[in-house]
């Protein structure tokens, strides 16, 4: 676990994410969300996990309300038998907002 929560703590400071900067998780429940929650505390950056089952309006309001830079997220999701389409979903987020927030 820690060498995963290490690489992806240095993918994040490779794209630019520092100490204090926001950072939005908007995942399914699995290990990479844990990861990417201990890698922002790892390099000091604000994490904020968000329900993966909201919608695009929904998550442009949590976006917004967190000002974060980043969006760290997976390309899907299930929640049961049903697909929910994460990475779509973001991007709708970001385009509704007008923000150039990066994803990862």
């Amino acid at each position: 676990m820690h060498e995963s929560v290490c690489r992806f703590a240095n993918a994040l400071k490779e794209r630019g994410v520092k100490k204090g900067d926001r950072v939005c998780i908007y995942m399914p429940m699995i290990p990479e969300a844990a990861y990417a929650m201990l890698a922002c505390a790892r390099i000091g950056a604000i994490h904020s996990v968000v329900f993966g089952g909201f919608s695009p309006e929904s998550l442009k309001d949590r976006i917004l309300d967190s000002d974060c830079q980043t969006v760290i997220t997976a390309d899907e999701g299930l929640r049961g038998a049903k697909k929910i389409p994460l990475k779509q979903n973001v991007d709708e987020a970001l385009m509704i907002a007008q923000m150039s927030t990066q994803c990862l």
